[in-house]
């Protein structure tokens, strides 16, 4: 960044002082502030002393008005190339290699007629690479995320590298694809499929650092949300599951967190989760024997039920689905898995996907399944640890108010109130879909009471 302050030799009546920046369209006349209009006593001596433009409290600024911009000194890498000052007419400073003037010239050989609107159909038919720009951006000022992308892609399919680097290749991509333009960018050099195709490597890590970066990606972005769905991923990444859910559990739970990000507050991948069978396939990891599945896989259930009109029929008809959430309540002692199963149960009943005829069929499901009871027979244990001094009564109320809660709507004799739902955001898909239309719900209730006498 360039930029010079000058103070000219000769300070002009009445004017005494004056400053140019670098751009060359402003300058600041100043008038004395002394009586005979001339500068003030010490004027020169403040100026030549380091004094800032910024220092401004004694200056009355009279007016702001454009100047010739042969004024501007120019330096070019610490050089003095025009000085501003002499009045001499300025010439344009030597530029040798890459330039900004190259820039120019391909950006107009790219373009037709000024028209940039056509450069979609250009692209079309295959005349306008968009890529070719970013490159040629980072041949001036610097290699950018999109190159180190895919120079990270590259090491993670040279199979001369050893595995530590392959995976370390893939870890990086997860790292800059923790920008979401980043992440969208991936896209246009075919990173999504290179990924995805990650997911059945052999090599030891790949595929859990791919999960990773599939993840990470899809987390809140809705174009990627739609370009992953259209690769059918949601549907890969169950494969995966059923592939590898006995012989590697954390592998199972970052595919799991992917589903996640890819299913979550984006209904149509939540429908293709559905339609690929894997509602039934959650419920039977709730009881998996490692934690972190169970805690996944119904963290996952507990917020698509509520967001996704098809995932409540096809928990309801999921085998073993109520006894799989209920036990996760009633038989772990981890609050986590505690408060994911409660809010299973209440989601189902209270989400923003929910109708009247839903609710009923959820409610009568739950009742069937001995729902309350569990509920009631968790508070009952809870009120004989605070009477033996095992948890503070007050420790941590989250928990017991959801267990009200969720008691709440399964006793109540008709639906709640509906949820009022936010327009989605432009662009972003419908309802619930995309970065920045996470839903809030506004309802007035009474307040929830959990009474263990």
């Amino acid at each position: 960044k360039l930029e010079t302050w000058r103070a000219p030799s000769r300070l002009p009546a009445p004017s005494w002082r004056h400053w140019q920046r670098t751009s060359g369209r402003v300058m600041a006349n100043q008038e004395a502030t002394s009586s005979n209009g001339g500068a003030p006593e010490g004027a020169h001596d403040a100026w030549t002393d380091g004094m800032k433009p910024s220092d401004t409290r004694n200056m009355n600024i009279k007016e702001v008005r454009e100047h010739d911009p042969s004024l501007t000194s120019i330096y070019t890498q610490g050089k003095l190339v025009h000085d501003g000052a002499s009045g001499a007419p300025r010439e344009a400073a030597p530029l040798e290699g890459n330039s900004l003037n190259d820039l120019l010239r391909w950006s107009i050989a790219n373009s037709r007629d000024g028209d940039f609107e056509s450069l979609a159909d250009r692209r079309a038919r295959g005349d306008f690479d968009p890529t070719a720009y970013r490159d040629y951006l980072d041949t001036i000022l610097g290699e950018g995320d999109l190159s180190t992308m895919k120079k990270a892609l590259a090491r993670a399919f040279d199979e001369t590298l050893g595995a530590e680097e392959r995976v370390a290749g893939l870890e990086e991509v997860e790292y800059l694809a923790e920008s979401i333009d980043n992440a969208n960018d991936l896209l246009t050099v075919n990173g999504l499929q290179s990924v995805t195709s990650c997911l059945h490597s052999e090599v030891p890590g790949m595929a859990f650092a791919a999960a990773g970066v599939l993840a990470t990606c899809l987390q809140n972005n809705a174009k990627f949300q739609e370009a992953a769905l259209n690769e059918g991923l949601v549907d890969t990444l169950l494969a995966v599951i059923r592939e590898r859910a006995d012989e590697d559990p954390e592998l199972v739970a970052r595919l799991l967190y992917a589903i996640s990000a890819a299913a979550r507050t984006y209904r149509p991948s939540a429908a293709a989760l559905v339609r690929a069978g894997g509602v039934p396939q959650l419920a039977v990891l709730v009881a998996h024997g490692e934690l972190r599945v169970r805690r996944r896989a119904l963290f996952l259930l507990a917020h698509v039920v509520g967001e996704s009109p098809d995932v409540g029929p096809a928990l309801r008809g999921a085998p073993g689905a109520a006894d799989a959430v209920l036990g996760a309540l009633c038989s772990s002692d981890d609050l986590d898995l505690q408060m994911h199963a409660v809010a299973c149960v209440a989601n189902s009943l209270d989400g923003h996907a929910v109708d009247p005829a839903a609710w009923a069929a959820s409610r009568a499901w739950w009742h069937e399944a001995g729902a309350p009871d569990a509920l009631l027979g968790w508070a009952q244990r809870l009120k004989e640890r605070v009477a033996e001094g095992d948890i503070a009564q007050d420790e941590d109320p989250a928990l017991p108010l959801a267990v009200a809660r969720a008691l709440q709507l399964l006793n109540a004799t008709e639906p709640p109130r509906p949820a009022v739902e936010p327009a989605a955001t432009a662009g972003t898909g419908p309802p619930g879909a995309g970065e920045g239309s996470e839903l809030a719900t506004v309802r007035e209730e009474e307040p929830l009471r959990l009474t263990l006498q």
